[in-house]
């Protein structure tokens, strides 16, 4: 009798242990999803995309000079989520359909961009860089 209550006993532990991993573990999952769906600020997706020999810019024009595709692809892929994400950001200043055009404008150049490094093609990632049109944007919203 004895033996049947530990085990029964046993049993119970495990079991609540069980559910207590599985509930863990996905809660885990919903913070790290909730981290991938943080929508970057505009300063952001600029200082990490744009600016200095450290941006993502840059880091996709060295990598497709010296062939390492592998690594444009993954920077080329970061670019294409900023430029996702940007139109859900407010603007400083500027009207909203202007920014709706704008940023919706650099959504797809990103993604041509990220689709040339996929393709291997030098020339459509270059001719996507250069449809990133900076004063555009900057002298009607920043």
């Amino acid at each position: 009798m004895l033996r049947k209550l530990i085990r029964m006993s046993l049993a119970g532990t495990l079991g609540m242990l069980a559910l207590t991993l599985a509930v863990g573990a996905s809660s885990t999952a919903t913070a790290q999803e909730k981290d991938k769906e943080k929508v970057p600020t505009i300063s952001e997706i600029m200082l990490k995309g744009h600016k200095g020999t450290d941006a993502y810019i840059a880091k996709i024009r060295g990598a497709v000079k010296d062939g390492k595709w592998k690594d444009a692809q993954e920077y080329a892929k970061t670019l294409a989520f900023f430029g996702e994400n940007l139109g859900k950001n407010k603007p400083p200043k500027g009207d909203a359909e202007s920014w709706k055009k704008l940023t919706k404008k650099y959504a797809e150049t990103t993604k041509a961009t990220h689709k040339g490094t996929v393709d291997k093609d030098a020339k459509a990632v270059n001719a996507g860089l250069k449809g990133i049109n900076c004063m555009e944007c900057h002298k009607a919203h920043r």
